[in-house]
């Protein structure tokens, strides 16, 4: 009996996860650890993928191959074969690495730690031959870890349209919209999808999603979200889910680097041009209900502060009261319930 509930757990245990590098929910990635750690009967090996935030060259792969003395441990490093360069100081100085490794050393102490730094233009096509090689080096006593920062350098309400757009990319294994992805490493993202898809654990399994702005509660400070996710055996349902951003003219991506950003750009599944608009608007549709984010915009730059909140509060107020929509003043946003009626405050 005791055999047949272990040989169960093996079978069923997370395969690959994702978690970010940001420390602000170290908290919340130890957590998670936490939980990884003990659905796995053993761990003896762990490959780390990590994007390079620091090199000129953002088209190579490098691996590290010295130990390190970690605030939380002595850490070995052994070398997996894989063919890769090696740069010891570029690993060692990247906290997409380093910062994820001191938690692993905690949860997974007898665990040989194998860190990959991934370019963030590195062509997908270059990547396979590296998940192949993964796929043979990393059996049932191993993990593969992801370290991968979600939305960046954006208000959190469309942070949040971007992120959901992300999940359901990684949760349907939409491999040919990866590289739409706004994260830092949509590499690192075909890669965990990929092996996952390989070692039959095709089940997303959704731990945490956090987003800075939310926990420091400023609507217009630039946000770093983050996903706690991990594989398995198994099936997902498909996300169905619909984002948009809508703007009240057409916006030029390479004119506006310094302004929106050219995080602004990509993340959602489509673009509306809707001159009657005074606002950015993202859009979240599913089959129960529509949430729409209302950002002010002037000179192609967010309105932020009280004139923001002014701007809000003018238009929501001339919105005619509903039993079905709820109105988030603070955070701008608009939440429709589409159970209870065929009315729609917009598709």
């Amino acid at each position: 009996m005791l055999v047949a509930i272990f040989v169960s757990k093996i079978y069923f245990q997370p395969v690959a996860i994702v978690l970010p590098h940001h420390n602000i929910v170290q908290n919340v990635r130890q957590n998670f650890l936490q939980k990884i750690s003990h659905s796995r009967p053993v761990t003896n090996k762990i490959i780390l993928i990590a994007p390079d935030h620091f090199s000129l060259n953002q088209q190579q792969i490098n691996i590290n191959n010295e130990n390190w003395n970690l605030s939380t441990g002595f850490m070995i490093f052994k070398e997996l074969n894989l063919n890769l360069p090696v740069n010891n100081s570029l690993l060692k100085n990247d906290h997409g690495v380093y910062n994820p490794l001191a938690d692993l050393k905690i949860y997974f102490p007898k665990a040989t730690i194998y860190p990959i730094l991934i370019g963030q233009k590195v062509p997908f096509l270059t990547l396979e031959s590296l998940i192949l090689n993964l796929e043979s080096v990393c059996n049932v006593d191993c993990l593969l870890v992801t370290s991968v920062d979600f939305s960046h350098y954006l208000p959190a309400t469309l942070a949040e349209v971007h992120d959901t757009h992300t999940i359901k990319i990684i949760n349907n294994f939409d491999f040919n919209n990866i590289s739409n992805a706004e994260v830092d490493s949509p590499q690192s993202l075909y890669i965990l999808t990929k092996y996952s898809q390989s070692k039959s654990a095709n089940k997303f399994n959704l731990f945490a999603h956090t987003n800075s702005g939310f926990i420091t509660g400023n609507p217009d400070t630039e946000t770093t979200t983050h996903v706690f996710a991990y594989y398995t055996r198994g099936f997902s349902a498909l996300i169905s889910t619909n984002t948009s951003v809508s703007t009240p003219k057409t916006l030029n991506r390479a004119q506006n680097q310094a302004t929106l950003g050219d995080r602004f750009f990509y993340g959602v599944d489509e673009f509306i041009l809707d001159p009657s608009l005074d606002f950015v608007v993202s859009t979240v549709s599913t089959p129960t209900q529509i949430n729409k984010s209302f950002l002010p915009i002037k000179d192609n730059i967010f309105i932020q502060g009280e004139e923001k909140q002014q701007l809000i509060k003018n238009y929501f107020d001339s919105l005619p009261d509903d039993q079905n929509l709820t109105k988030d003043y603070f955070w701008g946003r608009i939440i429709y319930d589409r159970k209870q009626s065929s009315s729609a405050v917009g598709n």
